[in-house]
């Protein structure tokens, strides 16, 4: 196995943690997302994570992005430059949206590559 494709898995098992762990917040509710800067903050840097993995699996080794189509790469990438870098632009109904219809089929079909690559 090629080093590009040991890290590009490592980056994978990256965002599914970072998945899980919005999963777990999301699961806290609305009210506590609006109410709760920690909780908010806390999806907001597991969205950078993903961001930052997603931008590493598509540039080390595009192959492997190019195998799993339904995962968007280039959406995930801008959603996490907008936060860092137009962080006073962050719309928390997209971010809330995002975490909680989008982010789970992202790890599934994130954890099912990593099933077969395994």
């Amino acid at each position: 196995m090629s080093d590009a494709r040991e890290i590009s898995i490592e980056r994978l098992a990256h965002m599914v943690e970072a998945a899980d762990a919005i999963a777990s917040y999301v699961a806290r509710g609305r009210e506590v997302f609006e109410a709760d800067s920690a909780v908010r903050d806390a999806i907001l840097f597991r969205i950078v994570v993903i961001g930052e993995a997603a931008k590493a699996v598509a540039q080390r080794d595009p192959e492997l992005a190019s195998e799993m189509s339904e995962v968007e790469w280039s959406a995930l990438a801008r959603m996490r430059d907008r936060i860092t870098h137009q962080y006073w632009a962050v719309d928390t109904q997209i971010v809330w949206d995002t975490a909680r219809d989008d982010l789970p089929l992202v790890r599934d079909a994130i954890a099912g590559a990593l099933k077969r690559l395994s």
